[in-house]
């Protein structure tokens, strides 16, 4: 089987390629890291128990360093099947910006996903990009 590579350019892709996330009863919090051209380098999954997923930026950031991406997209279920973004996810997404900033990679966009629908940040006007 031939393995090509995963270029996430848009929330449409990283919606199609995080769509197993959709179907999970308890939340799970996933980091993608990127190429300068969008491919994928790395991806990094945290469970939570129930809904959330205890995580804070530190969990996330080694990873997608240690792969060389210079950019990264968040993504994450709302097992509910609600797509708004709690205030919480908002704080950790403004929180993972900042800290992702200080080592020189840019988040792309936040990615929340339920009941088979998809709603991105970025678009929504929740995350600006720099």
């Amino acid at each position: 089987m031939l393995n090509l590579p995963i270029r996430l350019r848009d929330a449409v892709a990283v919606a199609a390629h995080f769509r197993d996330l959709a179907l999970l009863e308890r939340e799970v919090l996933a980091i993608a890291g990127l190429d300068h051209r969008g491919f994928l380098l790395c991806e990094r999954r945290l469970h939570g128990h129930g809904f959330g997923v205890p995580a804070t930026p530190r969990d996330l950031l080694p990873a997608v360093l240690a792969a060389g991406a210079v950019a990264a997209v968040l993504v994450h279920n709302h097992p509910s099947g609600r797509l708004a973004p709690s205030h919480a996810d908002l704080l950790f997404t403004t929180r993972f910006q900042e800290a992702a900033a200080l080592c020189g990679l840019q988040l792309l966009d936040h990615v929340i996903l339920a009941g088979g629908g998809w709603l991105s940040l970025r678009h929504a006007g929740w995350l600006e990009l720099p």
